[in-house]
């Protein structure tokens, strides 16, 4: 890959996550001469692909795909990366509201009554989503009163039993990776309609959204763009000032690097984005918006089995729960590989306050949960790691980039327009799985076009 400190290029794209892979080989594709400027040490942005044993590949960031996602079934084709179905045989494993530990079907016959309620939600969840324009959610017929409350205020007044308010909390916050309390209800709407309806969000089963995965990990998938535009692609060079004109822009980089170009796609979040100098600077709208929608807050945490036990005990690894650090969990096995792999999820505050613990300590918290649920042998992992994204100095956070009250109505005008020869391009901007891959492959093909025909003008 290119290392050259002066250079020169048609387009510069800042980050090379999957949004800013796919803008780069779309402008090569076109004719143009891209450059990508990654501030990290490896392209993927947060796609994290880690071997823990030998032959033994764990996701320490995004791990799946779901059903509609076309775009990214149809990138995995293209780039010759295979695809399997995500393991969900067996009963999912509760402990809600002081329930205790009750497998699936037991847990629903209990509190059939208490959750009947839930469809009701949804149902209405979908039908207010389809009133919000995913494009402009400002312009939703009720945006102004539905940006002005929090989901979680909304929820609580639904009428709901504390066991059914507490699942659809759990179920929300693995979405938003925060606390409903901190996400306008405009948002959650938002979210919803990008992503069809609420039956590919809220699967318990962790369907949905999250019903296939990439054999040999998820990072070949940028692995594999990367090979595609190695020759434009420069590493380690953080992008710390972009200097713009209607028609140019020279992108300065830590440790030297200047590179100049006819326009820049910035494919980072926008609370990254927001860290870079712009000269002039950038409108006040602009700013104002990226110091309102922070990264949310998430980790994951593998234990790893000389075999998935609990498979023959007629689970199927998952748990939900309001009881310890982990409010789900997966069976993230590998095909053909005969050990046992137990993926737990913090999201929200269970990641920022466990998150700060010595990782000693996490893991013994997670331990007392993983054999609460699954039995002793889950006390004996071969191995154990773990990984929190806020810590990650090139990303700051995780999967969701999150709009507080009152931020669409003010500032979502500010998210995806371009500012003179300035274009954005992350998953955060996309209209369609927004906060996913899909939505990451949307934003940078959509970015990239836009700069196309601005330069065929």
């Amino acid at each position: 890959m290119s290392t050259a400190r002066r250079l020169e290029a048609d387009a510069i794209v800042v980050g090379a996550g999957i949004s800013g892979l796919i803008a780069a080989r779309t402008l090569l594709t076109a004719g143009l001469t891209p450059l990508i400027l990654e501030a990290d040490d490896r392209v993927g942005g947060r796609i994290l692909t880690e071997e823990v044993l030998p032959g033994l590949p764990v996701e320490l960031g995004a791990q799946w795909i779901g059903d509609t996602h076309h775009r990214m079934f149809a990138l995995a084709d293209e780039l010759g990366v295979q695809t399997y179905p995500q393991y969900d045989q067996g009963e999912t494993s509760y402990d809600l509201v002081g329930s205790g530990v009750l497998r699936e079907n037991d847990f629903h016959a209990r509190f059939r009554d208490e959750l009947s309620d839930l469809e009701r939600v949804f149902r209405r969840l979908d039908e207010l989503a389809a009133e919000v324009p995913p494009e402009a959610p400002w312009l939703a017929p009720h945006a102004a009163q539905w940006d002005a409350v929090t989901a979680g205020s909304w929820y609580d007044a639904q009428g709901l039993s504390p066991v059914a308010r507490t699942l659809l909390e759990i179920c929300t916050v693995g979405i938003l990776a925060v606390p409903t309390v901190e996400v306008s209800f405009l948002h959650l709407l938002f979210t919803i309609q990008t992503c069809g309806v609420t039956a590919e969000l809220f699967a318990e089963s962790e369907g949905g959204a999250q019903t296939t995965r990439f054999v040999g990990g998820t990072a070949e998938i940028p692995k594999r763009l990367a090979a595609m535009v190695a020759d434009h692609i420069v590493l380690d060079s953080p992008v710390q000032l972009i200097e713009h004109t209607a028609d140019s822009v020279t992108v300065h980089c830590r440790g030297g690097a200047v590179a100049t170009a006819r326009r820049v796609i910035v494919a980072i979040s926008p609370a990254l984005a927001g860290r870079i100098m712009y000269d002039p600077p950038l409108p006040g709208t602009r700013d104002q918006l990226t110091q309102r929608v922070p990264n949310g807050s998430a980790m994951k945490a593998f234990f790893v089995y000389d075999e998935p036990f609990w498979r023959t005990d007629g689970l199927n690894g998952q748990l939900i729960s309001d009881v310890g650090p982990a409010r789900m969990s997966n069976d993230t096995c590998l095909p053909g590989d005969d050990h046992g792999v137990i993926l737990l999820f913090l999201e929200g505050e269970q990641a920022r306050t466990y998150g700060r613990l010595p990782q000693e300590d996490r893991r013994a918290a997670l331990t007392a949960e993983v054999v609460r649920h699954f039995g002793t042998r889950a006390a004996r992992p071969e191995c154990y790691v773990d990984g929190e994204w806020s810590d990650r100095q090139w990303t700051r956070g995780c999967y969701n980039a999150n709009m507080g009250p009152l931020v669409w109505t003010t500032y979502g005008q500010a998210l995806a327009a371009p500012i003179g020869a300035i274009h954005w391009a992350s998953t955060d901007t996309a209209t369609f799985w927004s906060a996913y891959m899909e939505g990451a492959v949307e934003a940078g093909e959509r970015a990239a076009q836009a700069v196309i025909d601005e330069m065929a003008k």
